[in-house]
């Protein structure tokens, strides 16, 4: 799920002192259960934001393995 182990290994990488990669298209989640009262979390939502917050500071983010800088 990338809201959890992507996130987590990304930034567990960068903190180590490597510069992750993220493949895009490799990746999935799942929708998550609103908080009471509110709606859930789509997970098509939660993987944008996800992958925008890896992509933010802790990783490259390419869209499929072909797109994986050299």
């Amino acid at each position: 799920m990338t809201h959890m182990c992507v996130n987590s290994t990304a930034r567990g990488a960068f903190n180590l002192g490597y510069a992750p990669t993220v493949v895009a298209s490799a990746t999935a989640t799942r929708a998550l259960p609103g908080l009471p009262g509110q709606d859930p979390v789509p997970a098509q939502a939660l993987q944008a934001a996800s992958l925008a917050a890896v992509a933010d500071l802790f990783a490259v983010v390419v869209s499929g393995a072909g797109d994986i800088p050299d």
